[in-house]
């Protein structure tokens, strides 16, 4: 005796194992779900994928939300100029933490051994089609100290 599933019935068959070998949160359905609902009431039609893909292809969610330019201003300093990403979903809060990973990472190089901030400052960018937050900030990499009696270049 062969039991077949409709197509839909063999996706929710496979959903339901993988679920029961791990724990995923609760709001995992959603997706899938609204699928399901999008394709019963007719609005998955071409256009509607369409849009929707060119949204996806746009919005990129797997992009970093903060786009870093930096600028060396001398031998221990630089200016780092933040952009957030045009179309996104959060990070509006972030700008301070990516540009105190990305100074970390600087002060990391070899006879640094800290960094101060020189200055910084947050705000939005008034750019079409839509305003974008930014920040920029300055900071001095500060040198690590030779030991005793090591000659100093």
């Amino acid at each position: 005796m062969r039991v077949s599933l409709p197509s839909w019935g063999m996706v929710g068959l496979s959903l339901s194992l993988v679920a029961c070998s791990s724990a995923p949160p609760k709001e995992w359905a959603l997706g899938p779900a609204a699928v399901l609902m999008a394709s019963d009431a007719g609005y998955l039609n071409a256009s509607m994928l369409a849009g929707a893909l060119i949204f996806y292809i746009v919005s990129d969610p797997f992009a970093p939300n903060w786009s870093i330019e930096e600028a060396r201003k001398g031998d221990d300093r630089y200016l780092l100029a933040l952009r957030l990403k045009a179309i996104h979903s959060g990070g509006d809060g972030e700008a301070r933490q990516v540009f105190t990973r990305r100074a970390a990472q600087l002060a990391g190089q070899p006879g640094f051994a800290s960094y101060e901030v020189v200055s910084w400052q947050e705000g939005l960018e008034s750019t079409r089609p839509f305003a974008q937050r930014v920040a920029y900030g300055e900071l001095r990499l500060v040198r690590t100290e030779p030991a005793p009696g090591t000659p100093v270049r």
